[in-house]
């Protein structure tokens, strides 16, 4: 008789690590400029690099830890923006924000199979970020150029997975969501009136909502990798087992509305509601961990949308009649996710899913006004922002022969009130078109449908016990 195969020993995630990481990161910066100047609001993005120690302690299937994590920088952005009060003065601005460096830390917990953890962070995010605008009022009449430094604080939340190499190493990818905010900073330079340079001083308020970071990494562990027998991993309930890596396909379709609120600019009134919606497709990608009949994971989606909407509306106002074409798309969507569910069954997986969610968007909108005689005032102007959101849904998958599975899915997504920028040409039927800007919060909400294919890297199918 042969003798029973000896079990392979589960890894245990305990102990004192260092290591590297990488990344890309990237949010909106809205300056809110004193007086009578519009708002600037940019996207910034970039790179960034360091290095992270932590330490981790297991307990049955459930891991617990905390991690500080430090990196340089180069998250930067710049608008530049001409307008001014129409046919008086024009008023060309470049506005200019570099993160130079990011730390956190956080406590992690999460579930562990073997090889694989997923896990959930929270903590503290501090950044050291460098500002600076130049303006010209009237070609060189009046001109400025300030700077300044500054550091900030904020809470940061994120997720990730973690897998562990032969030794002591593993390999991880994560996603950090930080809320720094609206901050004054102290801006000073010069200003230089008439051939007069003076010393000037400004404390400018600079809103970053959302900033976004994605990091892959690697991390040694000082230590064995022994598992304590006191508290033993739970293993995945018979059946397919969803612990490991997947990739795949999604296609669906959207629709939803979007609310636009003008707050400073020029006349005719730009704001109002409008319907959107399209088609969307792409790619998704993560982890499951599963222990008993509970399945916890990460997902990271990135879409390309037909997701589209406009409106136009005709009112009077006095003596003049306005029209208004508001339009909107959505370019691309991305979403990173935390998922948790539970087994049915062999091979039906019931989750439910909660996240942020990114949207490249664009913001045409022009609008006229006119008396029915040659007096005329058109007003044609476009825009971009980076829109961030929360999303919450549920969905089924189901476990197809060998590595694949097919899922449905609903997810539902609120955008946060995004302040935005649009510039172009304002124009009256008696003087030359001159330079125009306006500001608008935007909000949105979106109802997603999915249906997708996942290529899974460990076969679903668990082992198929003998039966007798």
């Amino acid at each position: 008789m042969k003798a029973a195969a000896l079990q392979v020993p589960a890894f245990d995630w305990s102990g004192v690590y260092v290591g590297v990481h990488a990344g890309y990161g990237g949010g909106m910066k809205d300056w809110i400029f004193p007086g009578f100047e519009p708002t600037v609001d940019y996207a910034a993005n970039g790179f960034l690099a360091g290095g992270q120690a932590g330490i981790n302690k297991q307990i049955a299937s459930l891991v617990f830890g905390l991690e500080l994590d430090g990196s340089w920088a180069n998250i930067r952005g710049s608008q530049p923006l001409q307008t001014g009060f129409p046919y008086l003065y024009d008023l060309t601005s470049t506005s200019t924000s570099r993160i130079e460096a990011l730390t956190t830390v956080a406590g992690r917990a999460g579930l562990a199979a073997d090889r694989w953890f997923v896990f959930a962070k929270g903590g503290l995010a501090g950044a050291w970020e460098k500002h600076s605008a130049v303006r010209d009022f009237g070609s060189g009449v009046v001109t400025s150029n300030q700077s300044g430094r500054e550091h900030r604080w904020a809470p940061m939340v994120g997720f990730g997975a973690e897998y562990a190499l032969d030794g002591n190493w593993s390999i991880k990818a994560e996603y950090d969501y930080i809320h720094f905010g609206t901050r004054p900073v102290a801006m000073s330079g010069n200003a230089t009136l008439g051939g007069v340079t003076i010393p000037i001083s400004t404390d400018m308020p600079i809103a970053q909502d959302s900033i976004h970071l994605i990091k892959v990494g690697a991390n040694y562990r000082l230590g064995g990798v022994a598992v304590d027998p006191k508290y033993p991993p739970v293993k995945a309930v018979p059946g397919t087992n969803w612990t490991g890596g997947f990739v795949g396909v999604q296609a669906g379709y959207g629709f939803g509305h979007e609310l636009r609120n003008q707050d400073t600019g020029t006349f005719p009134d730009l704001s109002g509601g409008l319907d959107v919606s399209g088609w969307l497709g792409g790619f998704d990608g993560g982890v499951n961990v599963q222990s008993g009949v509970f399945v916890l994971g990460l997902e990271g989606e990135w879409m390309w949308t037909g997701i589209r909407g406009s409106r136009t509306s005709a009112f009077p106002a006095g003596p003049l009649t306005e029209t208004t074409n508001l339009k909107t798309s959505i370019d691309w969507l991305a979403i990173a996710s935390g998922r948790a569910g539970f087994v049915v069954g062999d091979r039906l997986l019931a989750y439910g899913k909660a996240g942020v969610a990114i949207a490249n968007e664009s913001h045409p909108l022009n609008g006229t006004a006119s008396t029915g005689g040659p007096f005329s005032i058109a007003i044609a102007l476009e825009g971009k922002a980076v829109h961030s959101g929360v999303v919450i849904g549920a969905g089924l998958e189901y476990a197809l022969a060998g590595n694949w599975s097919i899922k449905g899915e609903y997810d539902y997504i609120r955008m946060i009130n995004q302040h935005t920028s649009q510039s172009g040409t304002y124009s009256q039927s008696l003087f030359a078109p001159s330079a125009a800007a306006v500001n608008n919060w935007i909000t949105q909400n979106l109802h997603l449908f999915k249906l997708g294919v996942n290529y899974h890297f460990n076969p679903l199918p668990g082992a198929v016990s003998a039966r007798y």
